[in-house]
């Protein structure tokens, strides 16, 4: 009898062991790293805003906005390998333009579940 509920209660955490641990939908993955060349646009933006009126703020800033890299593209996701609880080691074709010069990087990253919120780890 007690292998019984022993049997039942560990059929009843299965499912909710790999509801907790399945990885992040592409889309999701894609949101946040489109998320992340928004924030260094928005940098950018302010820092450009800030330059006034001073001939070198205004020159650093330019270079700064062309020298951001511009994302193109975002293609082959791949979270399938863990890292610990709720935290993923992904991977990603990134195509981007810098200054003008389009490339394609595979690109390597950790995303974690926290509260809830797949967020990119630093």
């Amino acid at each position: 009898m007690k292998q019984v509920k022993k049997l039942s209660v560990i059929a009843l955490l299965i499912p909710l062991f790999s509801a907790c641990s399945s990885p992040p939908s592409e889309s999701i993955v894609e949101g946040l790293i489109e998320d992340q060349y928004e924030q260094g646009d928005q940098i950018v933006s302010d820092a450009v805003a800030s330059a006034g009126n001073d001939k070198t703020a205004i020159t650093m800033s330019n270079m700064m906005e062309r020298m951001m890299p511009k994302l193109e593209r975002i293609e082959n996701i791949n979270c399938d390998t863990t890292e610990g609880w709720n935290t993923y080691v992904c991977t990603a074709d990134i195509t981007q333009t810098i200054a003008g010069t389009s490339r394609i990087d595979k690109t390597r990253f950790k995303l974690s579940k926290v509260n809830g919120e797949w967020a990119l780890d630093n």
